[in-house]
Formats: C-alpha cells, sequence, structure tokens
C-alpha cells in the first residue's frame, strides 16, 4: 500500500490512535445504511491496525475487514497523493508532505 507522510509514525501517538478508532467507533453507530456500516466497520479495523503498527515499530499492520478502507486510500493516494480525506489537504496539497 503507497501511502504518503500523514501514515507516518511518531514518538507519543498511543493515544493518538486511540482517538482516532474512538471517532470511528461513534461513525459506526451513526451510519445510516448497511454499505455506510460497513465501510466505518472497515475505517475501525484500520485503526487498530494503526494501532497495532505503532506498537510493533510499524506504520501499519494487516487486519481482517480492513480492505474497505485500504482501497479507499489507494485511491485518494492515485487521485491526488493523499491517504487522508480532501478536507483534511492544505490549500490542495498533503500536510504530511
Amino acid at each position: 500500500m503507497k501511502s504518503c507522510g500523514c501514515l507516518k509514525n511518531e514518538k507519543g501517538e498511543f493515544g493518538l490512535r486511540l482517538k482516532e478508532i474512538w471517532d470511528e467507533v461513534v461513525e459506526v453507530c451513526e451510519a445510516g445504511s448497511w454499505e455506510e456500516l460497513k465501510d466505518e466497520v472497515s475505517d475501525v479495523m484500520f485503526g487498530f491496525g494503526r494501532l497495532l503498527g505503532y506498537v510493533c515499530g510499524r506504520v501499519y499492520v494487516k487486519m481482517w475487514f480492513d480492505e474497505r478502507h485500504v482501497k479507499k486510500i489507494e485511491g485518494r493516494m492515485e487521485e491526488y497523493g493523499c491517504v487522508r480525506s480532501k478536507r483534511h489537504l492544505v490549500n490542495g496539497m498533503c500536510p504530511g508532505m
């Protein structure tokens, strides 16, 4: 999986990873359709993969049911060179560059 600087691990990010997972769990609870629920669960699983990766000294560890999120990231990298959604770009650019 290609990624930008937005996925790099930095010291002290364990709490940030937990917060990201919690934010995604909230979105799971707010899902309005089966497809949206599957997307949000995939986001949660990707968050767990990031947390486990952080603990293991890696960027990411593959998790069960993360495929939807990984495909979303791959599409974003192809389209505009950042794993994050367009609303997180800074002046149209990846903030991790």
